[in-house]
């Protein structure tokens, strides 16, 4: 390569943070991920595509809905779940402790059987709309259950027309004209009279429930499932392949009071639904995200095991993110600048440190994922503005530049699940990177936390607060030791520490091994070491 050719210009990138936004670099650099192969087997238990932000779990997405012939994408946004989260009658039964997983499952089989007939028969008018569903009846055996589709496409078959959202809300008016059917003396009450349910007797409140929970099991239980089999008779023989892509739960598209409740039913109906064998919905979840459902998930109900096959946990490999790296910086220079390859280490000559090669310093301050390798690539790129390579100066502030990137990232992504984190990794600024858990297991941190949490409203939300609170006004007995843990507990599944839980055992990163270590597990002999990644962010000591 002549060098000569290069001039690192103003903004030079490899890519944008968000594969949404990524066209230029995605299609033509994507790196074939084993997940993405699983993911469009319809034989395949896996739907749900786990991982953390940046692990490319859109770019996955992206590249199914760009090569798959039918294929559709389901926008959460565009749902109007908030419609439901807002309707009376929703509250009138949360009011009631009643359970509505079952509700929530039965709307999520509605639309996803709706999505499945709309793309399985791309019908342009209503009569080559019912000269193809009619085709799908004969090809059914069974009477019941042709019968039971038959009725389900008749009763619905405008919805087959409308968008998702005018479907979620029609669902949810009708719920709420049955229920008033019911409940229409109740329902008035509830409207009319604030903290009408705690004004009842606890005789009268048990009769309610009882009455509800008949009422949802009633309108939810007796159709979906035969439809479903219905269609699983149909598509048993068929060579045909359909898909549908769900990305943007991680964003607001309803309000966390249902949004788990949402996410644990999606998890139950996608598991119905692997009984269609031409057709498959593949959902892109964050870490924490699946983590605060499980949470908030009441114990009886928890079926975590069973949702391991349905889960690919995402993770890369440092031979596939170089493979990344390379791509994408060979396509950069070949568009701006030279018809020639152009490889990393053309680029980055310069050693960091007197003994680590670029390559293996810059990939061991990312979490393994492909926008941390773009983020630092690009911030080192944008140091060398005007040379012709990345000079060792020039990579060390882009590696400063990159911490703070990743510190104040780490923070957003989890400030849902624990509103105090940023204060929990405060406890890490200025120490040395490995340690010992026995170090923070001492009636300083008490205090310490405490004074930083009080200071910020922010943190009274986190559980770990309230503890503290309990603690001072000697309401509990807490433990320098047992905050200790759940501190670790809560850095390492961030991914900010390592943990080394006995010395026979190797060191556990939550990228590697995709799972959270229990607060019990951590003992006063647990070894804890900082991520590099985090090292010029909080002046971490080597």
């Amino acid at each position: 390569m002549n060098a000569n050719k290069i001039v690192l210009k103003e903004g030079v990138n490899i890519g944008q943070n968000g594969a949404e936004h990524d066209d230029e670099f995605l299609f033509k650099c994507f790196v074939d991920h084993p997940s993405y192969s699983d993911l469009i087997d319809t034989n395949s238990p896996s739907t749900f595509l786990l991982g953390s932000t940046g692990a490319g779990k859109t770019a996955i997405l992206r590249m199914m809905g760009r090569n798959l012939e039918n294929c559709s994408e389901l926008i959460v946004h565009d749902m109007a779940m908030n419609h439901i989260a807002n309707s009376d009658t929703i509250a009138f039964l949360q009011g009631l402790d009643v359970d509505l997983t079952l509700f929530f499952q039965a709307l999520w089989k509605h639309v996803f059987c709706i999505e499945y007939i709309r793309i399985a028969l791309e019908a342009p008018s209503k009569d080559q709309f019912r000269f193809k569903i009619s085709k799908i009846f004969d090809a059914i055996t069974r009477s019941k259950q042709r019968e039971k589709l038959e009725k389900f496409v008749n009763d619905h078959e405008d919805q087959f027309w409308n968008t998702v959202d005018e479907n979620v809300i029609e669902l949810s008016d009708s719920l709420e004209r049955e229920f008033s059917t019911n409940f229409g003396g109740e329902m008035k009450k509830f409207v009319g009279k604030a903290g009408y349910l705690h004004s009842l007797g606890s005789q009268q409140k048990v009769q309610l429930q009882q009455r509800a929970k008949k009422f949802l099991n009633d309108i939810t239980i007796s159709e979906l499932p035969t439809v479903i089999s219905a269609l699983s008779d149909y598509t048993r023989d068929r060579q045909d392949k359909f898909y549908i892509t769900v990305d943007g739960l991680d964003e607001h598209w309803v309000d966390d009071d249902i949004k788990f409740q949402l996410l644990q039913s999606l998890f139950e109906c996608l598991k119905s639904l692997k009984k269609l064998r031409n057709f498959q919905v593949a959902v892109a979840l964050r870490n924490d995200l699946y983590i605060r459902m499980v949470q908030e998930t009441p114990s009886s109900q928890r079926q975590i095991e069973k949702y391991e096959d349905l889960i690919i946990r995402l993770r890369w490999s440092k031979s596939q993110l170089r493979t990344l790296a390379e791509k994408r910086i060979r396509e950069l220079f070949r568009w701006k600048y030279s018809s020639e390859n152009v490889s990393f280490d053309d680029v980055f000559k310069q050693y960091p440190d007197t003994r680590t090669a670029p390559w293996e310093y810059l990939v061991a301050r990312t979490l393994n994922r492909p926008r941390d390798v773009i983020n630092f690539i690009n911030l080192a790129l944008q140091a060398a503005e005007g040379k012709s390579a990345v000079s060792k100066n020039a990579f060390l502030r882009g590696e400063s530049n990159y911490s703070n990137l990743r510190h104040e990232t780490l923070i957003h992504e989890w400030s849902g699940t624990f509103p105090a984190i940023s204060e929990v990794i405060e406890i890490l600024r200025g120490k040395p990177a490995y340690r010992s858990a026995s170090e923070l297991m001492h009636s300083k941190l008490l205090e310490e936390l405490y004074d930083a949490l009080g200071k910020k409203s922010d943190c009274h939300n986190d559980d770990l607060w309230k503890k503290l609170v309990d603690y001072v006004n000697g309401n509990i007995n807490l433990e320098a030791a047992e905050l200790a843990q759940e501190a670790l507990y809560r850095l390492h599944l961030i991914g900010a520490i390592g943990l080394k839980l006995r010395e026979d055992r190797p060191w556990d990163w939550i990228y590697d091994s995709a799972r959270p270590v229990s607060p019990h597990q951590i003992e006063a002999s647990t070894k804890f070491s900082v991520h590099p990644m985090l090292f010029a962010a909080l002046g971490i000591r080597k």
